[in-house]
């Protein structure tokens, strides 16, 4: 646990500033605060508070109000990690499974920056709209989304940016990831439901698995259910 990790929003435009200076981006000196804001769609106090980590690290050298920062890398340049690797996950870090920490520091063992992302899926109401405008003020080189619906997916799949999908609604995508097959475990566990005798069998789902048409996994609950001759309607889902 103590080896998490979530930056700020400044941190995380400190960190972009920081790979951009890498990259020769700028020479002699820094853009201001308002060309910043404007460029990278975030507040001027947290592009101004990005600077001020940058002047504290030695990379910016202040040269007085109203005057640009002048640029100050070390001699021969520095080194970034080998990827930065954001990670998405479904619920907040006080409730994320302990593998996603692991999963995490096996990035870091492997010479990688990697860092959850300061909202998660919940915060975010699994809406595209603002996952895209979250990945937009994040600097990353890859990403690793857990347990994500499909319409995310479907624009994480439009990216240039590599990601990784764990579990989440992949099917069928292009895009690389792994996780569980549910199916059978729910047929299964269906048929012995039905098998004790019970009729009345409700499966607790979100609403993005269920509307506008049931999802696979759902689809064999429902279809192990009508192949025992009982009839399905709302309640079930």
């Amino acid at each position: 646990m103590s080896d998490l990790q979530i930056l700020s929003a400044a941190q995380q435009v400190a960190a972009h500033l920081r790979d951009q200076l890498q990259r020769g981006e700028w020479t002699e000196t820094m853009p201001g605060g308002a060309r910043l804001s404007r460029e990278l769609g975030v507040g001027r106090m947290t592009v101004e508070a990005a600077l001020s980590q940058l002047e504290s690290e030695g990379l910016l050298v202040s040269q007085g109000p109203q005057r640009r920062r002048k640029i100050a890398l070390p001699e021969g340049g520095f080194e970034a990690p080998a990827l930065r690797v954001a990670i998405l996950d479904y619920e907040p870090p006080e409730q994320t499974e302990q593998w996603a920490f692991a999963m995490r520091q096996q990035l870091l063992n492997q010479g990688h920056s990697a860092s959850l992302t300061g909202k998660c899926l919940l915060e975010l109401g699994m809406d595209p709209r603002r996952v895209a405008r979250l990945v937009k003020r994040t600097p990353a080189d890859a990403w690793v989304v857990c347990s994500a619906p499909r319409e995310v997916l479907e624009w994480f799949a439009r990216q240039k940016t590599p990601v990784f999908a764990l579990a989440g609604g992949r099917g069928r995508l292009p895009i690389a990831g792994t996780g569980p097959d549910k199916e059978p475990a729910i047929a299964e566990a269906t048929r012995r439901l039905i098998a004790l005798g019970h009729r009345r069998i409700s499966f607790l789902c979100h609403r993005g698995l269920r509307l506008p048409q049931p999802k696979r996994a759902l689809r064999a609950f429902l279809d192990e259910l009508e192949a025992a001759g009982i009839a399905t309607g709302t309640f079930n889902l």
